[in-house]
């Protein structure tokens, strides 16, 4: 999964400055939105302005902010002529400034998918170029979720979006319904279409995979300066979709690479070498080289739920595979048992073979030196009974940070603390991550308690929904930790969901704290 990221903190009066070790950040003006209204995104720069888009229904609200003072400069609602299949899919910004919202419609009389921008003058804050259609095509496969009304269900999650390295192309990609209902006989075909940093479409196709669904899994998506897609797929050795072999006791499957060019309708395709470790997570990113970089985390054991550490991978642009460096990181036990109960501690001293279990990869960045960092969080979930029924309980805790040089040296592993819980999802839980030149920072809330813990202590808890401490957690480039606090949400009133805020010029990140139901303040954060 790809990510480019940051963080946060907030102030305690509007259109006032405040100070911290590492970011200086302003409160702007009050905007009020109709209640359950959707925040799309926070995007601009300090010479044109800063807006937000949010969504309510048929109404798209569009809120701009000075860049310098963060005063509301205009406030405009759309009404929207949109179908009960209308959805929202990504605003999208490029290195050239330029803005646009993507969104989605299926019209079932045609049986057609379609796929539209609206380009954003931020300038004047207002809708340029609406519904340009991006593309069209035959019933797509999505996730279902709850659409409008009691009985009503929609389909979501129907495109992927990637960028490359520069963030001048768009790789937009699906997967139409299937032909067959048996996995083991239908072969799915795969749209891919890549639009330049204006959304021109520079070319695009729909391709019939070489496996059936059955022995073939879409690991992940990705696409290169040059307009190259391309896929990283898991093959299973049979249908049976065993992960491991009985006679030989190694993986029973391989990864290949799927390269996807404007002037050929063939795949190219490349299989990666796995030795004798199963994969779980995987990651296909443009570096600044323009190499493909392959990121995933492994396991040295065929079931369960743990990680051994993260293997790394790049494909050339010759096409061919080869490990990075050692290709295999193994997480260092000695960071692992940190900020644990001694007596868990004693436990995964007398586990040769211990792992972290429920691990999921949240980012990969790839430094412009060519060095890798890869953020982790611990994530899962439980369903539990009490006498009202049966309801999920959602986990998000400890973060780990690990970073590979370009000579593909591994350089730290390094764990920062976290507990939460939480009935709604992620609501307040997670985190964002922010990058700059001298480390990377976590923001996230926590409980007060967890400020200076030993490395025998385990974590409290910080309960979603119930306010909570704002902390930003450092990792500088030599591997030091640092912790800040920033505020406690009890004290000023507000809330803040870290994981929603967006990046804008570089090194200044916005985001929006809600001070009432339906009242919100735009927060700006600068990194110093």
């Amino acid at each position: 999964m790809k990510y480019f990221l940051l963080a946060t903190a907030f102030l305690t009066s509007a259109l006032c400055d405040g100070q911290s070790r590492n970011f200086s950040f302003k409160l702007g003006d009050e905007y009020e939105l109709p209640r359950k209204t959707e925040d799309l995104a926070f995007f601009g720069n300090e010479k044109d302005g800063i807006v937000n888009l949010s969504l309510k229904k048929e109404e798209l609200n569009i809120t701009r902010f000075n860049p310098k003072s963060l005063g509301k400069t205009m406030e405009q609602v759309i009404d929207l002529d949109v179908t009960k299949n209308f959805n929202s899919e990504i605003v999208t910004d490029f290195n050239s400034n330029s803005y646009y919202w993507i969104h989605s419609d299926w019209d079932k009389s045609s049986e057609k998918e379609m796929l539209f921008y609206d380009k954003i003058d931020i300038v004047k804050g207002k809708i340029t170029d609406a519904n340009h259609k991006m593309l069209e095509t035959s019933k797509l496969a999505g996730t279902v979720t709850n659409g409008r009304g009691l009985y009503s269900f929609k389909l979501v999650g129907k495109y992927k979006f990637d960028y490359d390295a520069e963030r001048k192309k768009l790789l937009v990609s699906y997967r139409l319904n299937p032909e067959e209902r048996n996995d083991k006989k239908n072969y799915d075909k795969i749209g891919l279409h890549v639009f330049d940093e204006n959304l021109n479409k520079l070319w695009g196709g729909e391709f019939r995979m070489p496996y059936t669904e059955a022995i073939m899994d879409n690991s992940d998506f990705s696409v290169d300066s040059k307009g190259n897609a391309y896929m990283l797929v898991k093959v299973y050795d049979s249908d049976s979709r065993k992960e491991k072999d009985k006679e030989t006791g190694k993986p029973a499957y391989h990864f290949e690479v799927f390269k996807f060019t404007a002037d050929s309708k063939d795949i190219i395709r490349t299989p990666l070498s796995l030795d004798d470790y199963y994969i779980h997570e995987t990651t296909l990113i443009e570096n600044a080289q323009h190499d493909m970089v392959i990121a995933c985390t492994y396991s040295k054991k065929s079931k369960g739920n743990g990680t051994d550490g993260i293997f790394l991978a790049i494909v050339g642009a010759d096409g061919k595979i080869t490990k990075f460096r050692n290709g295999y990181y193994e997480f260092p036990k000695s960071e692992l048992e940190k900020f644990q109960s001694v007596g868990k501690q004693r436990k995964m001293e007398n586990n040769e073979n211990y792992e972290i279990p429920n691990l999921k990869v949240r980012d990969v960045i790839i430094d412009p030196d060519g060095s890798i960092f890869i953020s982790c969080e611990v994530y899962y979930y439980e369903y539990v009974w009490n006498k009202y029924g049966g309801y999920y309980i959602y986990y998000y805790e400890d973060i780990y940070g690990s970073r590979i040089d370009a000579t593909g040296k591994f350089e730290w592993l390094r764990k920062i603390p976290k507990r939460q819980k939480g009935e709604s999802g992620r609501g307040t839980m997670g985190f964002k991550l922010i990058n700059d030149a001298t480390g990377y920072y976590f923001l996230y809330l926590d409980n007060l308690k967890n400020m200076n813990l030993g490395e025998d202590e385990a974590p409290k808890y910080h309960v979603d929904g119930f306010g909570g401490q704002v902390m930003v957690s450092k990792i500088d480039l030599d591997g030091k930790v640092t912790k800040e606090l920033l505020f406690d949400t009890r004290e000023e009133d507000i809330m803040i969901f870290p994981a929603d805020f967006y990046r804008i010029n570089g090194n200044q990140f916005i985001g929006r704290a809600r001070i009432k139901k339906k009242l919100f303040q735009p927060i700006l954060i600068t990194s110093k």
